[in-house]
C-alpha cells in the first residue's frame, strides 16, 4: 500500500506538473528571422541574426554548423562548383555574442545592430531564466539555449564570426552560405538577409538556392539583398555571391582555379530550371484557379468564392486569364452573399434554439469566423453585434456553469471529507481499544508470523526471522556458536514436530534446502540465494510462506472478509473520474478556463490523495481482530519502554528471550535489545550460566534477522541480474542529419522550446 500512496503522490504533481509549466510554444512559427552578414577583407564572416519568436516559450534552442561534415573533396572540377565540396566549409566560430533588443524598438533589418541588453554565458540554467545562454561546442559547430521568457516581449540576436568562409579563386571570390538550413525546425513567415562586401565592386554577382519565392537583388555595389516569406520549415536557402578577390587580401583558403566560368556555367543552368519550374508553376496555378472558379460557379458558396478569388489574385498581370476569372467571379457575388446571409441565419438560430442551450465559446467562435468570411460590409456589422451580444449571454452562462461545478465540487468533497475523519476517528478508536497504556503479559499465543500480519495485513521477511526465533524459543531448534567464530549453527531437536504450516515451511528451508542432516551454519544461510538456481527456490519457499501465513490468519477470524483498501481505491477512483468528467463537460468549450480546471483538479487530487492515505491505515479488522491489534499495541509500548523500568519492575529474564520474538515482528527488537544489554551487564543476581545464554541469544536475534534479510536480498538481486537487458536511446534529436544532404556548409536548426 506504501508504493500506491508514493505512485498517487508522484501522478498528482506530476499532473499538476505538466498543466502548470508552458514550456511548448503556442504556434509553430517564427515572425521574422533577419541576418546581417559582413564579409571581412580576411575571408571570415560575420553574422548578425536577429528572431522574433511567436507563442509561448521560455527561450530559444540554435544550432549552427559552420562545417558539412558529409562534403566530398574539392578537386577543381566543374561538378565541385555546386556547392557539395569541403572548401565552401569554415574553419570555426569565434567572438560569440547574445543580446536583446525591444519588439517595441525593432522596426527592419537596420536595427539588428542596436544592442539594449548584453546575455552572459553560464554553464546551466532553468526555465523563466532571462539574460543568459548555454554553449555546446563541437567540431563542426556550436549550439545555443538561450533563456528568454516571451514575457520579455524581446527579439533575441546573436553575433558571431565564422572563419574561412570565403573562396578566393585563381580570378575571383566567392562566399557560398547556407543560410537558412534543412533541419530549421519552424516556419519562417519573413526571411531577410542583407550582405556587405568589404569595398565596393561593380561587377559583383549574386544568386540564391530554394524556393521559388525567394528573391535576390544588389542594392549597390557594396550591399546585396536577398528575402523570401512564409518559408517552411525544413527548407533550406543558400546566397551565393561572386566579387573582385581583391576586396579580400588577407583571404587564405584558395582553390587554385579558374572559378568565374564555372560559377556562371552552373547558376545559368540553375536559373534555366528555376524558370522552367516556375513557368510550370504559373500553369498549375492557373489550372488551379479555373477549377475553382467552376466550383464556385456550381456552389456560389462563400468558401468557394474566397478560395478563387484568393487563388485568381495570385495570377500574373500578364495571365490572359486573371480578367476572365475575375469577371466570372463577380457575376457569382450576389448570390454568394445571399447564401451566406441564410447560413449565418440559420447558424443563429441554431445557437438561440431552446433558450441558448447549444451555446458554446467553441460554436460561437465558429459563427465569429463565418460573419468574418463574408464581403458584405454592412451585413457583417450588423451580424457582429449579434456576436457581441451573444458573448454576454455566453459570459454569464460561464458563470452559472462554473457556480454549479463548483458547487458539486465542494459538496462531493466535502463528502469524502467527512468520511475521511470517520474513518480516522475509528482508526484512532481502534489503536486504543485497550485502554490500558501498557500490556505486559503477551495478549494471545498466536505465532509471529500471525501477530504480524495482524499489525500489518501483511507477511515480510520480519516474520520469516521471527518465526526461526520461536522455534527456538519452543525448543524445537537449539544453536550453538562455532568457536573462534561469529558464526552460528543451528540444530533441529524434534524432528518430529508438527507445528503450523508456515513453521513447516520454515524448518523445511533450514534443514532440507539450506542444511542437511539436522544442521543449517548461519553463513549457509546468508549465501544461499547468491546463485540463481537456488535463489529462485528460495523465493518460492518465502512465497509459500507469506500464503500460508495468510491462510492461518484467516481461521482466527482477525479480518473481514470484504472491504478493505481496495474499497477505498474504487470509491475514490470513481469520484476521480467523475470529477474529471464533469470539470472538462462543464469548462470545455468556455473562455479562460484553464485556470479554473487547474484549481478544481488540484483540489479533487489533494482530497482523493488525503483519503486513500487515511484509507490505506483502515485495514477492515473484525472486532476481535480490533482488540487483540490494540492490545498488542500496548504490548509494544512496554517494550519500547523498558528501558525506563527499574530492574525490579522488569519481567523475568526467562521470558526474555519470547519478548525478543514479539519484538522483532513488532520493530522494536532494537531497543529491547539495546536495554537487555545493560541489564545483563550490570546485574549480578542472576546464574551465570543464564547470562552466558542470554548474551548469545540477543546476538543469534541480530545474526539471524540479518542473515534472512541478506539471503532474500541476495536471492532477489541473483534473480534481477539473471535477465538480460535492452538499452534503448537516451536522447534527443541529433543535430546532424543522415542521408543525402543539402550542399551548403552551415546546416542549422532553431526550436524555441526550452
Amino acid at each position: 500500500m506504501k508504493k500506491i500512496r508514493i505512485l498517487l503522490v508522484f501522478i498528482a504533481v506530476l499532473f499538476i506538473f505538466f498543466l502548470t509549466n508552458n514550456v511548448f510554444a503556442s504556434e509553430e512559427t517564427t515572425r521574422l528571422l533577419y541576418q546581417d552578414i559582413t564579409i571581412n577583407e580576411d575571408g571570415s564572416i560575420t553574422i548578425k541574426e536577429a528572431a522574433w519568436l511567436n507563442g509561448e516559450y521560455n527561450g530559444r534552442l540554435r544550432d549552427i554548423d559552420f562545417e558539412n561534415t558529409y562534403a566530398t573533396t574539392f578537386t577543381g572540377i566543374y561538378s565541385n562548383f555546386a556547392g557539395n565540396t569541403d572548401i565552401y566549409n569554415g574553419t570555426s566560430m569565434k567572438d560569440i555574442k547574445v543580446y536583446d533588443i525591444s519588439q517595441e524598438n525593432f522596426h527592419s533589418i537596420s536595427d539588428i545592430g542596436n544592442v539594449e541588453n548584453t546575455y552572459e554565458e553560464v554553464n546551466s540554467a532553468s526555465n523563466g531564466k532571462y539574460g543568459v545562454y548555454e554553449l555546446t561546442q563541437r567540431s563542426s559547430g556550436t549550439d545555443f539555449k538561450i533563456y528568454c521568457p516571451d514575457d520579455k516581449n524581446k527579439v533575441i540576436c546573436i553575433e558571431y564570426t565564422i572563419t574561412d568562409a570565403v573562396v578566393v579563386h585563381n580570378d575571383v571570390a566567392e562566399l557560398y552560405w547556407n543560410v537558412l538550413g534543412e533541419y530549421f525546425e519552424e516556419d519562417v513567415q519573413d526571411f531577410q538577409v542583407l550582405i556587405h562586401l568589404p569595398g565596393e565592386d561593380s561587377d559583383v554577382r549574386i544568386w540564391s538556392h530554394g524556393p521559388l519565392t525567394g528573391k535576390n537583388q544588389i542594392l549597390n555595389s557594396k550591399t546585396l539583398y536577398f528575402e523570401d516569406t512564409n518559408v517552411d520549415s525544413y527548407t533550406p536557402e543558400t546566397v551565393r555571391v561572386m566579387f573582385n578577390k581583391e576586396l579580400v587580401p588577407l583571404a587564405t583558403k584558395k582553390s587554385n582555379v579558374d572559378g568565374r566560368e564555372n560559377i556562371l556555367r552552373y547558376e545559368q543552368m540553375m536559373a534555366d530550371t528555376a524558370n522552367s519550374e516556375r513557368a510550370n508553376a504559373k500553369l498549375e496555378l492557373e489550372n488551379e484557379a479555373s477549377q475553382a472558379v467552376l466550383d464556385l460557379e456550381e456552389n456560389p458558396r462563400i468558401y468557394y468564392y474566397n478560395t478563387a478569388l484568393e487563388l485568381v489574385n495570385q495570377l500574373d498581370e500578364e495571365s490572359e486569364q486573371k480578367q476572365n476569372f475575375l469577371d466570372r467571379i463577380e457575376k457569382t457575388k450576389d448570390l454568394v452573399n445571399e447564401n451566406w446571409k441564410q447560413n449565418l441565419q440559420y447558424s443563429l438560430e441554431s445557437l438561440e434554439n431552446d433558450n441558448y442551450a447549444f451555446l458554446t465559446r467553441s460554436r460561437l467562435e465558429d459563427f465569429k469566423e463565418e460573419i468574418e468570411e463574408g464581403f458584405d460590409e454592412e451585413a457583417k456589422e450588423e451580424y457582429l453585434k449579434i456576436y457581441e451580444n451573444l458573448e454576454e449571454i455566453l459570459k454569464m452562462k460561464e458563470a452559472g456553469l462554473r457556480k454549479g461545478f463548483t458547487i458539486f465540487v465542494i459538496i462531493i468533497n466535502s463528502i469524502i471529507g467527512v468520511f475521511a475523519v470517520y474513518k480516522l476517528i475509528k482508526i484512532i478508536d481502534e489503536r486504543h481499544k485497550f485502554k490500558g497504556q501498557y500490556y505486559r503479559d503477551f495478549p494471545s499465543e498466536d505465532n509471529p508470523n500471525v501477530i504480524e500480519y495482524l499489525m500489518k495485513r501483511k507477511s515480510t521477511n520480519i516474520g520469516f526471522s521471527a518465526t526461526i526465533l520461536n522455534l527456538i524459543n519452543k525448543k524445537i531448534i537449539s544453536y550453538e556458536q562455532i568457536p573462534n567464530s561469529k558464526d552460528i549453527t543451528l540444530n533441529l531437536l524434534d524432528e518430529k514436530y508438527t507445528g503450523t504450516s508456515a513453521e513447516a515451511v520454515v524448518l523445511s528451508v533450514l534443514f532440507k534446502i539450506v542444511g542437511n542432516d539436522k544442521k543449517c551454519r548461519i553463513e549457509d544461510l546468508k549465501n544461499y540465494g547468491n546463485e540463481t538456481y537456488n535463489a529462485r527456490i528460495l523465493i518460492n519457499k518465502i512465497d509459500e510462506f507469506k500464503k500460508v501465513t495468510k491462510e492461518e490468519v484467516g481461521y482466527k477470524e482477525y479480518f473481514k472478509e470484504n472491504g478493505g483498501t481496495i474499497a477505498y481505491i474504487i470509491f475514490a477512483g470513481i469520484n476521480y473520474i467523475i470529477s474529471l468528467c464533469m470539470a472538462f463537460g462543464v469548462f470545455y468549450g468556455l473562455s479562460d478556463c484553464g485556470l479554473q480546471i487547474l484549481e478544481y483538479l488540484v483540489g479533487i487530487s489533494v482530497i482523493n490523495i488525503i483519503y486513500l492515505m487515511i484509507g490505506s491505515k483502515e485495514k477492515n479488522r473484525t472486532s476481535k481482530g480490533k482488540e487483540t491489534y490494540s492490545k498488542w499495541l500496548a504490548h509494544k509500548r512496554f517494550l519500547e519502554d523498558f528501558s525506563k523500568f527499574d530492574e525490579k519492575d522488569l519481567p523475568e529474564i526467562t521470558l526474555w528471550e519470547k519478548y525478543l520474538v514479539t519484538a522483532t515482528v513488532l520493530g522494536c527488537a532494537d531497543k529491547v535489545e539495546k536495554r537487555m544489554k545493560m541489564y545483563i551487564t550490570d546485574t549480578s543476581q542472576v546464574d551465570t550460566n543464564l547470562l552466558i545464554y542470554q548474551s548469545i541469544n540477543l546476538n543469534l536475534t541480530r545474526e539471524l534477522n540479518k542473515s534472512v534479510q541478506t539471503a532474500i536480498s541476495n536471492s532477489s538481486s541473483s534473480l534481477s541480474s539473471s535477465s538480460y537487458s535492452s538499452g534503448g536511446g537516451f536522447g534527443g534529436g541529433s543535430s546532424g542529419g543522415g542521408g543525402r544532404r543539402r550542399p551548403e556548409a552551415a546546416v542549422e536548426v532553431v526550436s524555441r522550446i526550452i
